[in-house]
């Protein structure tokens, strides 16, 4: 009996993309440049969202950034009467800025409260209103301020947003 030996073939196995074996192991370069593109592009729209959070919107008013337009605002708050829990105060806009509403910050211990109040004050103009001027918790607060708010344009959109003018605070006492 005689031994027949058998040349093996060599196969070729294929683990490069750009092989042209009978078994393909990888991705084709047209896929992997559209899986790329698709990752970059859902990896900006991630931080373009992340980003929008720190841009804030820009208000304006006649045409000219809110925040120079309080720069224009000057008014006096005082307490005219009150008893109990209500006060009238009168609020006068020596400025020649309309104030649209007003907001009040009661605080007393550490503990803040914030109210706001529909006020429209006419620029050279006076107004009288009531408030509730006790905390939540029916308790006299140690500081009481008032902070002017004007209304202004959104930019770039058709709506309209208040903004508070933080640095013209002005105490009152009761």
């Amino acid at each position: 009996m005689e031994v027949v030996k058998l040349k093996k073939k060599k196969v070729n196995r294929g683990f490069s993309c750009f092989s042209r074996g009978t078994r393909k192991k990888g991705l084709s370069p047209v896929i992997a440049t559209v899986l790329l593109v698709m990752l970059v592009l859902f990896l900006a729209a991630i931080v373009f969202l992340w980003a929008r959070g720190f841009i804030s919107e820009q208000i304006e008013k006649f045409g000219r950034p809110i925040e120079d337009q309080c720069k224009l605002v000057d008014f006096d708050v005082a307490v005219v009467t009150g008893a109990g829990s209500q006060y009238a105060f009168e609020v006068v806009n020596h400025g020649n800025i309309d104030i649209y509403n007003l907001e009040i910050k009661k605080s007393k211990e550490g503990n803040s409260e914030v109210s706001k109040f529909k006020f429209n004050i006419p620029a050279g103009k006076a107004a009288l209103g009531d408030a509730f001027l006790m905390m939540k918790d029916g308790s006299k607060p140690e500081t009481i301020t008032v902070y002017p708010a004007l209304i202004g344009n959104v930019r770039g959109k058709d709506s309209n947003k208040v903004f508070t003018c933080i640095e013209l605070g002005k105490k009152i006492t009761i």
